[in-house]
């Protein structure tokens, strides 16, 4: 069958086109850059929101130790790991005591912020407008669940309690519900050394996304390691 002329010459005219290209070699990477996809937001994880900004606490009583760490290595930007806070402790205090009271005290972790060079101080009876006009992060002492818990007040915003939780992570509270469990209006106040470090307080994106007060609970499942300390 004789094929007609203008097929054969769009047939000719590709074949043109093709061997008009450069090779490419066939191990080689071909990149290729879509605009739409261009500048596009990384996803994060929701466990990376709820982590960001926390040092979450390593053992089942250290939940003091861990506020604190928070405190002093995202607000103040001095890396001070929760292990260090309780060892420091730990050298001071019996650790029986410790286990038996189920965890460290306001005093003891005012005693490590002082000896890092810093005013500690603790007040009771403040009332949620003195804890918003706080210009740092503070910790505050809860009461969930028949357990007294330590947890970081990162700001309040509108009508939620944004809240750095050592067991569980970033998290925020109706204003109502932070009263209820809130223990006698307890804030415990950490002033640095130089107050070029005392920044502005800021709550990030990611502390305000993430799930509210139904999901903070002592029953962290933290399970304490083998450790001489204790």
């Amino acid at each position: 069958m004789k094929l007609p002329r203008p097929f054969l010459r769009s047939v000719f005219a590709i074949v043109v086109v093709i061997l008009a290209l450069p090779l490419v070699p066939a191990n080689a990477q071909v990149s290729i850059n879509l605009p739409e996809t261009q500048g596009a937001k990384p996803v994060r994880t929701l466990k990376e929101l709820r982590d960001e900004g926390v040092v979450r606490q390593r053992w089942d009583m250290s939940c003091g130790a861990a506020a604190l760490s928070t405190i002093l290595t995202y607000d103040f930007s001095d890396n001070t790991p929760e292990a260090a806070i309780v060892v420091w402790i730990l050298h001071r205090v019996d650790p029986v005591r410790v286990r038996a009271r189920g965890g460290f005290s306001l005093l003891e972790l005012k005693h490590f912020a002082q000896a890092r060079g810093y005013n500690a101080e603790g007040f009771s009876g403040m009332s949620l407008a003195d804890l918003a006009a706080e210009k740092s992060w503070v910790i505050t002492p809860i009461h969930v669940k028949t357990v007294d818990h330590f947890v970081v007040v990162k700001g309040i915003v509108g009508d939620r309690v944004i809240i750095a939780d050592p067991g569980f992570g970033n998290v925020t509270m109706a204003t109502g519900r932070f009263m209820k469990i809130w223990k006698n209006g307890i804030v415990f106040v950490i002033q640095p050394p130089d107050p070029r470090m005392l920044a502005p307080k800021s709550v990030s994106a990611a502390s305000r996304v993430v799930p509210d007060e139904t999901l903070i609970s002592r029953g962290i499942g933290v399970a304490i390691p083998a450790n001489a300390l204790y």
